[in-house]
C-alpha cells in the first residue's frame, strides 16, 4: 500500500508543472457533465413532481375524456367498478353583466369534486362541497368567479352573472382548481359552475369556432396502482373512442415541449462528452509522448508496467475529477436556477431541491469517459522501453498495436468501461436503444475516421509528388510515418460531427417551437360578422391608430357524413380534433392562400388560381384520428348540398390558438353559399383598452374575445424554450471549438521540432508557415466532409425517433460552422509552431532534449 501511495504521489508531483495545458481537457469534461447533471436533475424534480402528486395533479388516478358526448349509464357503471368517480365539462361561453362582456372558460363540475385536493375559494372551507354550494337555491344556480372577471364585469359577491344567457348567482370568488396543471392553458377567464348547471344554459356554443367541449371523468382506483389501472380503463374505453390518460400525460402540450428541451439536452450531453472524451485522447496522448523519456527513466530504474500506468493513471484521475466535480457544481447550481421557472411554464410547482442520484450518474458518466479514452495512451505509456532514452524524446509515443491489445486481458477494462457507460446512461435518460445507438454510432464514427484518413494517406504514398513544392510537403506531412494527420482527423472529426448533430437537433427544434408561436397574436377575435361590420373596422383601421392588423376568414357550418363513401357513424375517432369533426355541424372555411401560421406537413397546397374539383385541407392530427390519407374523399352537408371534396394536404398550425380551421376547402366550392366572417383584429402594444372600447362602442352588436394576452404568454414561453435551445447549442459548439483547440495544442511539440528541423535545412519562414497552414487545412476538410455526412444521418435517425419533429437541415448553418472549424484548424496549426520561428534552433532543441 505504501509503494502504491508513493507511486501516486509522484504521479501528481510529476504533473504539477504541467496543468495549465489540462485547462482544456478540464473544461471539456466540465461542460459535458454540467450538462448531464443539469437535465438529470431537471428531469429528476418534474418525476418526481409527477409520480409523487400525480393523483392530486389529476384529480384522480386516472381521466378519460371526448369531445362528443358525455358517458352513457352504462359507462359510468363501468367506469365506478375501478373506483370513485367525478365529472368535468370544460367549454367556453359568453358572460355579460352590467351591458358588459367577457369570454369565459366554463368548468363544470358533478357530484364529489374535486376526489382530492381543494378548490381555490374563501367561498369553501376544508372539506365544503363545491358542488352543493353552487346547487339551486330559489330556482337559480351559483357560480364561482374569477376575480378578474369580476372586475371586468363591475360585480361582487352576491350579485348575478349571465352566462351562456342564464342569470346564475356569483356565490364566491374562484382563485384556482386543484387539477387546474392538467388543463393547460385556455381561452378566458375560470368560471365554475355545476353540471347542473351547465344543463340548462340557454346557449352553450362557443363564441369562437373551433373550441370545442370537453366532456371529462376523472377515477380515484379502489384497488389498482395508476398505471395498471390506466391500461385496464384503456383497454376497456380506448376504443369506443374515449381518451385514456395518466396525470403526465395530461400535463399537455407545454410538458411535451419540455420533454423535446430535456431530450435535446441529454443529446447534447452526451455529445459534450464524447467530445470531451476525444479531448482527453488527444491530450493524453501527446502528453505521454512528450513525457516519454520520464517514463524511460522510471523503467531503466526497475519500474514495472503497473507502476507506470499508475504514475500516470494518478494524474488522470487527477484531472478527472476536478473536470467532473466542476462540471456536478456547476449542473447542479443551474438547476436550482431553472427550477422554479420550469415549473411555472409547465403549471407544476417544481421547488428547488438537490437530487442525488442523478448528480452521482452524472459524476459516474464523466468518470468512466475519462477512463475509457485515456485508457489507450496508458497503454502506450506502458509499453515505452528504456531504449528510448538513446532516441529522438519527445517526439512520438510507441503506436497503438490494435490486435494485441483486443487479443489481450487488457482490453477488459476498456469493455467494462463501455459497459458502465451504456448502463449509467440508460438509468439517466430511461432509454436504452438511444443509448447503445448513441455509442455505437460514437465507435463506428472513430473506425470510419481512422480507416479514412489511413486509406488516404496509403493512396497519398502510392501517387505521383505533385510539382508545388509546398503542396508536396504538406503531403508528405499528411502521409509520411509518424504524422500527427490520424489523431487530427478523429479529434476534429468527432467534435465537428457532434456538432453537427447538435446544430441540425438544435435547428429542427427550434423549429418545432416556433411553428408553435403565434407571434402576431391578433388581440380580439369575433366570429360571425357581415360586410358592414367589416367596412366599419376597416375604416376604422383607416382613420385611426388602435388597429396594428386586422384580417377575416370567411366561416360556415357544415356536417360531415361520409368518408370514402362510408358512413362517419361506422368510423372509430381517436382524438379530441376527430371527435370534434364527427360531433355534428362544425366551422369550415375557404381560402384560396395557405395562412402564415399554418404548415403543410404532407401533400400540397392548391396552387395559385386553382379552379378544379372540390380539395381539401385537414389538420395533421385527422390522419390517425380518423385514419384519414392523401386523396381520401369527404362528403360534406351544407345547406342540404352534399359536397364531396379529395384530401389535397395535411397541414399543422398553432394548437394554442384554436383560432384556425380543421377543414379548410379551395377556392370556388364554398363562396356562393351564405357565410359570416371571423375576425382578428391586432391592437397597437399599448391600445389595447382603448381598442376594445372603441370597437364596443362603434360595434355594440359584436361581441369581441380578448385571446391575446393568453397567446403571448404561450408563445413566450415557447420563445424562451427556442433561445433556451440555441443558447445549448452554442455551448455545445463552443465545447466543440475547444475540443479543436486543445487537439492542435496537444501535439505542439511536435511540429515544433518538425519545424525547427526545416528551419535548419534552409526553408524560408513562409514556406514553413504556409505548408502547415495547407497540412492543417487538408487534413480538417477532408474530416470535415466525413462529419457533416455522419452527423446529418445520425441527427435525421434521433430527429425521427427521439425528437419526432420535422426534419430539416440548415445548410448554411453546418457549412459555416464546417469552415470556421476547417479555418481554425489550419490557423492553430500554424500558430502552434510559432515558438519555432521565433527562437535559435540550437536553444529550442536543447529545451526538447531536456523535456
Amino acid at each position: 500500500m505504501r509503494g502504491l501511495i508513493a507511486a501516486i504521489h509522484v504521479g501528481l508531483l510529476d504533473m504539477r508543472g504541467d496543468l495549465r495545458r489540462f485547462v482544456l481537457l478540464i473544461a471539456c469534461l466540465a461542460v459535458g457533465t454540467a450538462l448531464i447533471a443539469g437535465v438529470s436533475s431537471v428531469g429528476a424534480s418534474i418525476r418526481q413532481a409527477v409520480e409523487e402528486d400525480a393523483a392530486l395533479l389529476m384529480g384522480g388516478d386516472v381521466e378519460i375524456s371526448r369531445t362528443d358526448r358525455v358517458a352513457t349509464a352504462t359507462e359510468l357503471e363501468q367506469l365506478r367498478a375501478f373506483g370513485e368517480v367525478t365529472s368535468v365539462v370544460d367549454t367556453n361561453v359568453r358572460a355579460r353583466a352590467n351591458d358588459k362582456d367577457a369570454f369565459v372558460d366554463l368548468i363544470s363540475i358533478g357530484p364529489g369534486y374535486p376526489l382530492l385536493g381543494q378548490i381555490g375559494s374563501p367561498a369553501l372551507a376544508p372539506g365544503d362541497s363545491a358542488y352543493e354550494l353552487l346547487g339551486l337555491r330559489d330556482a337559480t344556480f351559483g357560480a364561482l368567479v374569477n376575480p378578474l372577471m369580476l372586475d371586468q364585469l363591475g360585480l361582487a359577491v352576491g350579485d348575478q352573472i349571465e352566462l351562456g344567457g342564464t342569470l346564475l348567482d356569483v356565490r364566491g370568488v374562484l382563485n384556482g382548481v386543484p387539477d387546474g396543471a392538467v388543463r393547460g392553458f385556455r381561452l378566458g377567464l375560470p368560471v365554475l359552475i355545476t353540471t347542473d348547471a351547465l344543463a340548462v344554459l340557454s346557449d352553450r356554443t362557443s363564441p369562437l369556432p373551433g373550441l370545442g367541449t370537453y366532456f371529462r371523468y376523472k377515477v380515484l382506483l379502489d384497488k389498482l396502482a395508476p398505471e395498471a389501472g390506466r391500461a385496464a380503463i384503456g383497454e376497456q374505453f380506448g376504443k369506443s373512442g374515449w381518451t385514456v390518460r395518466s396525470a403526465r400525460e395530461s400535463l399537455g402540450p407545454m410538458v411535451h415541449y419540455y420533454d423535446l428541451f430535456l431530450r435535446f439536452l441529454v443529446i447534447v450531453g452526451l455529445a459534450s462528452l464524447l467530445i470531451g472524451g476525444v479531448s482527453v485522447w488527444t491530450s493524453i496522448s501527446a502528453y505521454v509522448a512528450e513525457r516519454s523519456n520520464v517514463v524511460a527513466v522510471l523503467r531503466s530504474m526497475g519500474a514495472t508496467r503497473a507502476r507506470v500506468f499508475i504514475h500516470f493513471f494518478a494524474q488522470i484521475a487527477a484531472l478527472t475529477a476536478i473536470g467532473v466535480g466542476i462540471g456536478v457544481a456547476v449542473g447542479a447550481g443551474v438547476a436550482q436556477l431553472a427550477l422554479p421557472v420550469v415549473g411555472r411554464a409547465v403549471g407544476i410547482a417544481l421547488p428547488a431541491g438537490m437530487h442525488v442520484l442523478p448528480l452521482l450518474v452524472a459524476a459516474g458518466i464523466g468518470a468512466v469517459t475519462a477512463f475509457a479514452f485515456s485508457y489507450v495512451p496508458l497503454q502506450q505509456a506502458m509499453s515505452i522501453q528504456p531504449v528510448s532514452l538513446f532516441r529522438a524524446k519527445g517526439l512520438a509515443a510507441p503506436p497503438v498495436d490494435w490486435g494485441a491489445l483486443l487479443r489481450s486481458l487488457s482490453v477488459i477494462p476498456l469493455i467494462l468501461s463501455g459497459v458502465a457507460f451504456v448502463w449509467l446512461a440508460t438509468v439517466m435518460t430511461d432509454d436504452f436503444m438511444l443509448v447503445a445507438a448513441f455509442t455505437l454510432v460514437g465507435a463506428i464514427a472513430v473506425v470510419v475516421f481512422r480507416m479514412s484518413i489511413t486509406a488516404v494517406r496509403r493512396l497519398l504514398a502510392r501517387s505521383p509528388e505533385p510539382s508545388n513544392h509546398l503542396i508536396r510537403y504538406a503531403l508528405r506531412g499528411i502521409s509520411g510515418h509518424g504524422s500527427g494527420a490520424p489523431s487530427v482527423v478523429v479529434s476534429v472529426g468527432m467534435a465537428l460531427a457532434m456538432l453537427v448533430v447538435v446544430l441540425v437537433l438544435q435547428v429542427n427544434l427550434g423549429n418545432e417551437y416556433l411553428g408553435a408561436s403565434v407571434f402576431d397574436a391578433p388581440t380580439l377575435v369575433a366570429s360571425d360578422l357581415f360586410e358592414d361590420e367589416v367596412a366599419t373596422i376597416e375604416t376604422m383601421q383607416a382613420e385611426g391608430d388602435d388597429i396594428a392588423a386586422f384580417s377575416t376568414t370567411p366561416m360556415l357550418r357544415g356536417q360531415l357524413l361520409q368518408i370514402n363513401g362510408n358512413p362517419v357513424t361506422a368510423e372509430q375517432a381517436r382524438g379530441s380534433e376527430a371527435l370534434f369533426l364527427l360531433s355534428g355541424e362544425v366551422p369550415l372555411t375557404y381560402r384560396q392562400a395557405l395562412p402564415a401560421s399554418s404548415k403543410v406537413v404532407e401533400g400540397n397546397w392548391w396552387a395559385d388560381g386553382y379552379a378544379g374539383p372540390p380539395l381539401l385541407s385537414l389538420h395533421e392530427s385527422l390522419r390517425s384520428g380518423l385514419g384519414l390519407k392523401l386523396g381520401d374523399r369527404l362528403t360534406f352537408d351544407i345547406f342540404g348540398d352534399q359536397i364531396t371534396a379529395e384530401i389535397s394536404n395535411f397541414r399543422e398550425y398553432s394548437w394554442q390558438g384554436g383560432i384556425d380551421f380543421l377543414a379548410t376547402f379551395s377556392p370556388n366550392v364554398l363562396e356562393d353559399y351564405p357565410s359570416t366572417l371571423l375576425a382578428a383584429v391586432t391592437a397597437v402594444r399599448g391600445k389595447e383598452q382603448a381598442l376594445e372600447a372603441h370597437l364596443a362602442t362603434a360595434l355594440p352588436d359584436v361581441r369581441f374575445i380578448a385571446i391575446g394576452q393568453t397567446l403571448e404568454l404561450i408563445t413566450s414561453a415557447l420563445t424562451q424554450l427556442s433561445l433556451a435551445t440555441s443558447l445549448v447549442g452554442g455551448l455545445a459548439v463552443g465545447n466543440g471549438l475547444l475540443v479543436l483547440i486543445g487537439s492542435l495544442a496537444a501535439g505542439q511539440q511536435q511540429r515544433q521540432a518538425d519545424a525547427v528541423i526545416n528551419k535548419v535545412l534552409g526553408a524560408s519562414r513562409f514556406e514553413i508557415v504556409a505548408v502547415t497552414v495547407l497540412q492543417y487545412a487538408l487534413i480538417s476538410l477532408f474530416a470535415a466532409v466525413i462529419a457533416m455526412a455522419l452527423g446529418v444521418a445520425l441527427a435525421r435517425i434521433l430527429t425521427g425517433v427521439l425528437l419526432d419533429v420535422e426534419f430539416t437541415v440548415s445548410v448554411p448553418v453546418v457549412l459555416g460552422v464546417s469552415a470556421c472549424a476547417v479555418l481554425l484548424t489550419a490557423l492553430l496549426g500554424a500558430l502552434s509552431i510559432r515558438r519555432a520561428l521565433s527562437s535559435r534552433p540550437a536553444l529550442l532543441l536543447r529545451a526538447m532534449g531536456n523535456g
